[in-house]
């Protein structure tokens, strides 16, 4: 894979967009025309820098917003998108992104996996997370993605087998560019200190 990397910013070239990337560009492009700001965290950070493999869902992360806002923005995904949770705008607001809890949004018509789990920050990593945030540049499009290094100690903090094996190929494609000291500073804020080394960190 070649792509150039910054802090702020990372370029993917000759990056093919396949269907899922597509997905995922359909529902940001809703965020972007609504300038909420936004950020792409767990499973698909792996996949769309080549992990092989499949996901059922893509977290999202967004800044948080008003009832008439996200009946705004609840119009401007009607077109593309269906919610698993709710029927209509109110509801979605009411009783579940207003509360906490996460909406799931799949393609219009399709089946509900992959769907869009799109929720508000619940914590202050979270909000980090969010400050924080990566412009990913896909063919062109933009994207915004967890930093690396937090996104390497959180599926360190997820534990399973898969999350272990997408945190050393994150770790295995960026360990020349990102910053072994933020990684460790995240992994000790996590309490996962003691896995860097299932990660790829030597010394860990």
């Amino acid at each position: 894979m070649e792509f150039s990397f910054t802090k702020k910013k990372i370029i993917l070239n000759n990056k093919v967009v396949n269907r899922l990337d597509e997905f995922v560009l359909t529902f940001t492009s809703v965020l972007d025309r609504m300038k909420i700001n936004y950020v792409i965290v767990s499973g698909y950070v792996a996949i769309v820098f080549g992990r092989s493999r499949a996901t059922e869902d893509i977290d999202i992360i967004a800044e948080p917003f008003g009832k008439k806002k996200f009946e705004e923005f609840w119009s401007g995904l009607e077109k593309e998108f269906d919610c698993i949770n709710a029927p209509n705008a109110a509801q979605a607001y009411d009783d579940y992104i207003s509360q906490n809890i996460a909406l799931r949004f799949f393609e219009k018509g399709g089946k509900p996996i992959p769907n869009i789990e799109f929720k508000f920050p619940k914590n202050t990593l979270d909000e980090r997370t969010l400050k924080d945030r990566v412009e990913l540049l896909l063919d062109g499009k933009q994207l915004f993605v967890s930093p690396i290094e937090i996104q390497i100690a959180f599926k360190l903090f997820l534990g399973s087998e898969k999350d272990f094996e997408d945190a050393r190929h994150l770790y295995k494609v960026f360990a020349e560019e990102i910053s072994l000291a933020e990684l460790k500073s995240y992994a000790k804020l996590l309490k996962v200190e003691e896995k860097l080394g299932l990660a790829g960190v030597k010394n860990g």
